[in-house]
């Protein structure tokens, strides 16, 4: 099966989105502006995305914290540079962080990491990659089965895929295998499948 990607440069902001009232209700709930910011126009661009692939809008609901709409599983995530979701038929999860800055690595190594993803990590070559991917990988498995981050969580009957951008790290996970198709500001970019 196929997950679509969708990122966007934070230039692409749409301020005040016309948006359904659930997803609306939703945001107000966010006590950064920034952040509320973002998160609509992600909704707005997902819903125009999910449009064009006939959803039924007015289907739009939370299910255990995750946002769905007719068949279609949607996750959401943006850090400082880039926003975006993913769309599938398929259960699915997503994440983006920068790439974890050297200072700040063996304390969260340290706080988030069991054993044998510490004894990895202490043996990494390039340990703020390593880091940050397992990251991701906590984040989009939280977010696809709607427990949030458990970093004590067994996840190798996930599968996750990964790119990167810049220095930013982008991971989809779903419980069976799939393919993906990435969009960065609505340009297919293949040559990004396998760049991490």
């Amino acid at each position: 099966m196929k997950i679509k990607v969708y990122i966007y440069d934070l230039n692409k902001i749409i301020n005040n989105p016309n948006l359904i009232d659930v997803i609306k209700n939703h945001t107000n709930n966010y006590k950064h502006d920034e952040k509320r910011k973002i998160s609509e126009s992600n909704y707005y661009l997902a819903l125009k995305k999910l449009e064009e692939l006939n959803a039924n809008i007015n289907s739009f609901r939370f299910q255990d914290n995750k946002p769905i709409i007719d068949d279609f599983y949607i996750s959401f995530s943006h850090t400082t540079n880039y926003f975006g979701f993913t769309i599938s038929k398929q259960d699915n999860g997503f994440d983006i962080e920068k790439i974890i800055d050297e200072k700040r690595q063996d304390r969260i190594a340290k706080k988030i990491l069991r054993d044998e993803y510490y004894n990895n990590y202490i043996n990494s070559n390039n340990k703020g990659y390593y880091l940050t991917k397992i990251w991701t990988e906590f984040e989009s498995s939280g977010k696809m089965l709607g427990t949030g981050l458990d970093y004590k969580f067994n996840h190798l009957d996930i599968f996750y895929k990964s790119f990167m951008i810049d220095e930013e790290i982008f991971t989809i996970c779903s419980k069976s295998n799939f393919e993906l198709e990435i969009y960065v500001n609505d340009i297919l970019r293949g040559d990004l499948i396998g760049k991490c």
